[in-house]
């Protein structure tokens, strides 16, 4: 019984160490994509400064349902536009290190998803510079929902290829093969950031030109490890 106990342990044993030394190659692939954005963001900040609390929110309403309806003046759908940051806080202001209350200011964040086209852009300017509400603007860019699935796959393949492709140049060089995968790991940095550019703009009547608006690439990565039993 005690020696059929033993050469079970030992067989055992000895297929544990045989199944952890089995030879493995590990390989990291990678892949970059520079993209054009294909969508622009218009981003507007409004205020109303009033003395009396109500006046300055209805005084924010006011720029907010002028600034829609300019958009929709240009052909953009109201669905595109957002609003978020609204907020009132008293006015304080600082004289001879006094504090005077000058009353209450309003503001509220306006923001267009467009098709980033330099026309697109040219309209938009056009259209505000003529406007009566007064506001601050900047242009952010991105890439659309289906753009982005198409790059993120595009970006798995190239990462995949790469790994394979790696491997298959390791194992050539120290005369052994590849066996089959025994495990695969992805990950990625796809969240690339948004450009944010201002405009730098001449508004001359009839020249509306539009100065420094090429944005940049965004820039998206991936890796991938592969792990292969090699001979």
């Amino acid at each position: 019984m005690k020696n059929s106990l033993f050469f079970l342990f030992f067989f055992l044993t000895t297929l544990a160490i045989a199944q952890h030394s089995q030879s493995e190659l590990e390989v990291t692939g990678t892949a970059q994509l520079a993209i054009a954005p294909d969508t622009g963001v218009l981003n507007m900040t409004l205020s109303a400064v009033e003395m009396q609390f109500g006046d300055a929110i209805n005084g924010l309403g006011n720029q907010t349902e002028d600034i829609k309806a300019q958009i929709r003046k240009m052909g953009f759908s109201e669905d595109a536009i957002f609003t978020d940051n609204f907020q009132v806080r008293k006015n304080i202001k600082y004289r001879n290190n006094q504090q005077i209350d000058s009353g209450y200011i309003a503001t509220q964040q306006l923001h267009l998803d467009f098709e980033n086209t330099v026309d697109n852009i040219r309209k938009i300017l056009r259209q505000f510079s003529s406007g009566a509400t007064e506001f601050d603007l900047n242009f952010s860019f991105k890439i659309s929902d289906p753009l982005k699935e198409t790059v993120q796959d595009r970006l798995i393949q190239l990462a995949t290829e790469d790994a394979f492709r790696k491997a298959g140049v390791i194992v050539k060089a120290a005369g052994t093969e590849l066996k089959k995968v025994t495990r695969i790991q992805y990950g990625n940095s796809y969240n690339a950031p948004i450009r944010t550019e201002r405009a730098m703009m001449s508004l001359e009547a009839d020249a509306m030109k539009v100065d420094g608006f090429t944005p940049s690439d965004l820039v998206y990565n991936a890796t991938i490890q592969v792990v292969w039993a090699i001979e």
